[in-house]
């Protein structure tokens, strides 16, 4: 499941407002919640920062954090986990992962897209914490 939390991240941002999309394509993430449904109906939650840090919360509520970058000329956001101070190391090495960056979105929008391993989901980003 931790994986699925981690797909979220990465998966769920084409996320802007129009004004702000040549500034900043993530700001309508900022103080609201990007939402992720995979193909079986599993929901996750991410919150997004400017600091590019990120928080999610798994379909199980297994919790997760990290960074979160745009790359390749904004074609592509990527998310790097990390690992809270205190937890045992992972039993691999912990690698940035990306997806397709759908360009800017707003509170509201829903749309769909392939997560990091190619599988559909539906990403929504919903007003508030």
């Amino acid at each position: 499941m931790r994986r699925f939390s981690i797909a979220c991240a990465v998966v769920a941002l084409g996320l802007g407002t129009a004004a702000l999309a040549a500034d900043d394509p993530v700001a309508a993430a900022y103080g609201n919640t990007v939402v992720v449904t995979n193909a079986k109906g599993e929901t996750s939650k991410t919150w997004y920062k400017a600091d590019h840090t990120y928080t999610s919360e798994g379909p199980k509520g297994e919790k997760s954090q990290g960074t979160w970058t745009l790359a390749e000329n904004n074609t592509k956001f990527c998310v790097t986990p990390v690992l809270p101070a205190g937890a045992p190391p992972p039993k691999e090495p912990i690698k940035q992962l990306c997806a397709e960056f759908k360009g800017a979105h707003k509170v509201g929008d829903k749309w769909t897209q392939n997560d990091f391993d190619g599988k559909p989901i539906t990403v929504e980003i919903k007003a508030g914490m």
